[in-house]
């Protein structure tokens, strides 16, 4: 069996299992890491999900057309249907393909309240909550943190540098391509406009030989705070973003800071 047909095989049996509440079948498929990002914003481990499954919000998909993307041992499945958007991360760990992240996002719900931005901020261009464990994770977020400080100086054409050709961005507003994104940056930089990224309350770093696994949270200067999942890719020796879905934690404090 060629490695497409083994995830699209193993993606398959997952949705067909959440959507029809098969707890066992749909437990061996995921990864002991496991995490699932409702379109609210919560999060379910592996243990959780095993006392009672959650329908995914898109059913079984019949008729949609999932987008496909390979890292080597870490692979993006996106679908997408009435503005509910779904990104499901695979991983290989010595064995066969498990589920990593299950994320969602929905552009239906009431927007999460939040007030004005900033135009500049340390975190998360220049201090982390996180210690790198190893040179790859060092590098990877030394990337990303360079890509946030090209958006709060309005540099284009440095965040692009930092962010794969095939790019997606997912927020409960926003469905941007990399060519999307960057002219926002540009049209930011004509109007001066704040910019400045959510800082970074926690996270979590999965690493494999050629992608980079993110799990975070987020919390915007004045709102809710924001659950994000993204996949970095090694390519040519330099990490690049290649997806990011962000989540507002609807059942979170409204703060300040």
């Amino acid at each position: 069996m060629r490695q497409d047909d083994e995830l699209i095989s193993a993606d398959r049996a997952l949705v067909a299992a959440l959507a029809n509440g098969d707890t066992g079948t749909a437990a061996g498929l995921l990864d002991d890491d496991f995490t699932w990002v409702d379109i609210n914003g919560r999060i379910l481990s592996k243990p959780q999900l095993a006392q009672g499954l959650a329908r995914p919000p898109l059913g079984t998909e019949a008729g949609l057309a999932p987008a496909i993307h390979h890292y080597g041992d870490v692979a993006t499945i996106a679908v997408d249907r009435d503005k509910v958007f779904v990104l499901r991360i695979w991983v290989r760990r010595g064995g066969p393909w498990r589920a990593l992240v299950c994320h969602e996002v929905s552009q239906n719900l009431t927007a999460a309240p939040h007030g004005p931005g900033r135009k500049y901020w340390d975190n998360p261009c220049k201090i982390i909550p996180y210690a790198p464990r190893n040179a790859d994770e060092r590098d990877a977020l030394a990337s990303w943190q360079q890509m946030e400080t090209a958006v709060m100086q309005h540099d284009a054409e440095t965040w692009a540098r930092h962010v794969a050709d095939e790019f997606m961005v997912v927020g409960a507003a926003r469905q941007h391509s990399k060519t999307d994104r960057k002219a926002v940056i540009e049209e930011q930089k004509r109007t001066d406009a704040n910019s400045a990224p959510a800082p970074l309350v926690s996270a979590r770093l999965f690493g494999f030989p050629e992608a980079m696994v993110m799990t975070c949270e987020h919390q915007p200067f004045h709102g809710k705070a924001a659950q994000v999942s993204r996949v970095f890719v090694k390519r040519d020796g330099a990490w690049l973003m290649a997806v990011s879905y962000q989540t507002a934690r609807h059942d979170a404090a409204v703060k300040s800071i």
